[in-house]
């Protein structure tokens, strides 16, 4: 029986020993390498090839339009102001100058043709709108004084369509600073009047005794060239024509009047060019509208 436990004990033990010893390695199984993905081209680029003409109204006629449209806003306003101006004188000159006892205490107030406040505003209105006009005018020119405008793109059709619009814009565009030289020209000369004739009751009185309680005397004719805002201190021109007796003229003239029928002529004038330049630019568009092909 104990040799019988024995060789139980001894075929336990080795199935042990050979259930513990690690198998032998087998060969990984050999597989086929994968093949590299096949590439495929990328996408096919486009680009769009459009003629001259449809370039340079997009890159330069369009701009233009748009800053010219917003000048004929601004400019709208200009004759209004000048109206205003002439309304404004009723409300008599600026008596900032006197003290409490009026015109007899010391300051005599003769009309010393300075604007007051309501012309102050007005005209500070109009000064307001000289440089956006300004700069939008220096800005349009310099985009049709590109290269391809004025030399030319090469295409005989587009060059010549694009000479019409900028000739007809630059027409425009004259006539806008026409229009500005009018508003500025009035601005600078009315301040410069203003600025000429302003303290001058301040002058009288140093330069006078005290007239409280004293009756006037008559006041001499005063010079226009001192007096007259409209001189700005400049010496009057000897073969200047006189506004004043040109028949039809004589009753009712006033230079403001004129200066505003000048600026409606010169905005009616930059209509005229505008619907001109808007026939070629809206058939040039027409045009571009089916020419934009893609080409590889």
């Amino acid at each position: 029986m104990g040799a019988m436990y024995k060789a139980l004990t001894t075929v336990m033990i080795a199935a042990l020993a050979v259930a513990i010893t690690p198998a032998p390695p087998t060969a990984a199984a050999t597989t086929a390498p994968t093949p590299a993905p096949v590439r495929t081209p990328p996408p096919q680029i486009y680009h769009i090839v459009t003629r001259p003409l449809c370039a340079e109204l997009h890159e330069h006629i369009a701009p233009t339009v748009g800053m010219m449209l917003e000048n004929d806003k601004i400019l709208k306003e200009s004759p209004k102001l000048f109206s205003e101006y002439n309304r404004d004188s009723l409300n008599g000159v600026d008596n900032s100058a006197s003290n409490s006892n009026g015109a007899q205490g010391g300051v005599l107030l003769n009309n010393s043709n300075t604007m007051n406040a309501s012309q102050n505003m007005t005209v500070l209105k109009m000064e307001n709108m000289v440089s956006p006009l300004a700069n939008n005018i220096i800005a349009m020119r310099k985009l049709l004084d590109s290269p391809a405008l004025v030399n030319g793109t090469g295409n005989v059709d587009d060059d010549k369509q694009l000479a019409a619009i900028r000739a007809t814009l630059l027409k425009a565009i004259a006539d806008q600073s026409a229009s500005l030289d009018i508003v500025n020209g009035f601005v600078q000369t009315q301040q410069m009047g203003d600025l000429q004739h302003a303290g001058e009751e301040y002058i009288a009185a140093m330069n006078q005794p005290d007239t409280t309680n004293q009756p006037q005397s008559g006041i001499a004719t005063p010079n226009p060239l001192l007096q007259s805002s409209n001189q700005a201190g400049l010496p009057p021109d000897p073969y200047a024509v006189d506004l004043a007796n040109v028949p039809g003229l004589t009753l009712g003239y006033n230079p403001t009047t004129r200066l505003r029928d000048a600026v409606k002529w010169t905005i009616q004038q930059t209509a005229n060019n505008e619907n001109d330049a808007s026939k070629d630019i809206l058939a040039s568009a027409a045009i571009c509208s089916g020419q934009a092909s893609p080409a590889p």
